[in-house]
């Protein structure tokens, strides 16, 4: 047997974890007074029901009656302490026995309840002293054998004294009023204070569950019959550029590039010029167009000139670092003729740099580079987009595993490596996730376990529910998935104002008002203290209970 004191404010769900904690299979929990698990009945029915469930005994031990009363009305066994005789109360007990030792010194022995067993006590005072002191204390039998009896004596203790005015009392006239004045406390207190009433309600239940599917649609509405609710699309877009290591080595031969700025100073004909045409720079290096361009014609504002221009890419005549220039003022355009007033007219000029031209060796991606680059961008875009997407769709929002579609719009390599070895690839993706709210759901299934029961009044007490793989058309916005449900449903009983019609009833006609409750399985009425034969008038002391 485990015995569990529990303090004052120990909520019902502190004591069950004691309770689980013991090895024991009998527990006593010892209630001191004014206990919160005091407060109400319904937490001596948890308790034993909890320990229905764990296959224990459980015994309340408690000087409050109160305490005692509900713990009997919910099943449990309960004592009063200060009731219950303890036979070997005095057993182990024996005379002393006093023993003479040598000089002046006394031995005593009070033998317990094994012959062997003994605690010893050393006096120190004179044996005369000692002996008439005892023999003051103790009664001796007529054989004159062992004392059997001590009497305890307190030293007097001197109060001070205090002077007042004599009154004259009468003092049974005083005694009777303070006894009247008390008792009539004592009365307001039962009547008005103590008395509280606790109702305790259980409702009808029933069981009801559904292995089907749900249908969800962006405009979707609530429909016991087809099972349908409505469903809300989350869809983002993403690119990104994203590098990779070129594992491949090969000879190349690159032409630096860049842009030059033609000029025609020549005249207001527009001049064109094809592809190739050469420009020279003052150093002797060649540039051709990549593209053909038209030059526009020169301005003329109040007799003067003003060249026109146009930018246009080039690309070095030959391969080679040596290309790589920088700005130069002034390109000419051998196709004109030197010497010609084309020639000296129309120019090109660069502000930045040609750039580009090499001759070695470069990293260039193999075809394998190319597969694993593709594989692992479009993974990282994915990932990126999940994570965005997520973080931006409210909690209440229920996502499925596999409802969501992963689009890849496009992708594309650049395989040019820089200067670090790296190549490049472009991809662009798009993300859709449906997601329905699981209040929805319950909702859904609280309407259609209604109509299946033919019951408006009940409401979820407790369920299971489980989702199965959903299939979706992220296109239209539909989402359908299995569901397994298993609820048990409890009508929900109208309590409003049952306080106020209870207020001042006996016990009889409380339970012929409850008994009136549209869904009642069963109902307890209890009264507290244990003379209350009638529930409180005040409402607010009437405690209501539904389980």
């Amino acid at each position: 047997m485990k015995k569990i004191t529990i303090n004052k404010s120990d909520e019902v769900a502190i004591i069950v974890e004691k309770i689980i904690e013991a090895p024991e299979n009998e527990v006593v929990l010892n209630v001191p007074r004014f206990s919160h698990i005091g407060e109400s009945l319904s937490n001596f029915h948890l308790l034993k029901r909890e320990a229905d469930a764990l296959e224990k005994k459980i015994i309340i031990e408690s000087v409050d009656d109160h305490v005692i009363e509900l713990a009997e009305m919910s099943g449990l066994r309960a004592i009063n302490p200060f009731f219950t005789k303890n036979k070997r109360q005095f057993s182990d007990i024996v005379a002393p026995k006093i023993v003479r030792g040598k000089g002046k010194k006394l031995t005593a022995r009070v033998f317990q309840s094994g012959p062997e067993e003994g605690v010893e006590k050393q006096l120190d005072s004179r044996f005369e002293e000692l002996e008439s002191d005892l023999s003051r204390s103790f009664r001796k039998p007529k054989d004159g054998g062992i004392f059997h009896r001590l009497r305890f004596s307190f030293p007097r203790i001197s109060w001070p004294s205090w002077s007042f005015p004599k009154i004259k009392i009468n003092r049974r006239l005083a005694l009777w009023a303070l006894i009247i004045a008390a008792g009539g406390g004592i009365a307001v207190i039962g009547v008005k204070v103590l008395p509280k009433a606790t109702v305790v309600i259980a409702a009808k239940t029933a069981e009801w569950s559904y292995k089907d599917s749900v249908t969800t649609q962006t405009s979707g509405i609530f429909d016991p019959v087809k099972m349908t609710i409505p469903n809300q699309v989350f869809s983002q877009k993403k690119n990104a550029d994203l590098r990779f290591p070129a594992t491949g080595r090969r000879q190349v031969e690159k032409k630096s590039s860049g842009v030059i700025t033609v000029y025609n100073n020549y005249s207001s004909d527009p001049q064109p010029l094809v592809v190739n045409t050469r420009f020279t720079s003052p150093d002797g290096k060649t540039f051709k167009l990549i593209t053909g361009i038209t030059v526009p014609g020169a301005k003329i504002i109040e007799g003067n000139k003003i060249p026109s221009s146009i930018d246009a890419e080039v690309v070095a005549d030959q391969p080679g670092p040596e290309y790589n220039i920088g700005p130069v003022k002034i390109f000419n355009i051998p196709g004109f003729g030197k010497g010609s007033a084309k020639y000296n007219n129309f120019y090109g000029e660069s502000t930045g740099s040609m750039a580009g031209g090499f001759i070695g060796e470069v990293a260039y991606p193999t075809g394998e580079d190319i597969k694993n680059a593709k594989t692992k961008a479009l993974s990282t875009l994915e990932e990126n987009i999940k994570t965005t997407l997520f973080s931006q769709i409210p909690p209440e929002f229920k996502i499925l595993d596999g409802a969501s579609s992963f689009k890849l719009l496009q992708q594309k390599v650049n395989e040019e490596a820089d200067q670090n070895g790296n190549f490049s690839v472009f991809t662009e993706a798009q993300l859709t996730i449906i997601g329905f709210k699981e209040t929805d759901v319950k909702e859904l299934l609280t309407r259609r376990a209604r109509k299946d029961l033919d019951n408006e009044a009940y409401k979820i007490r407790s369920f299971d529910l489980s989702y199965g793989l959903p299939r979706g058309d992220f296109e239209k916005g539909i989402l359908s998935f299995p569901v397994d449900f298993k609820g048990v449903f409890a009508y929900d009983i109208d309590v409003t104002g049952l306080a106020e019609r209870l207020a001042g009833k006996s016990k009889s006609d409380s339970r012929a008002v409850i008994l009136g409750l549209s869904g009642l399985d069963t109902a307890t009425v209890s009264f507290w203290p244990f003379w209350v034969q009638t529930a409180p008038n005040s409402h607010d002391k009437i405690q209501i209970m539904v389980e």
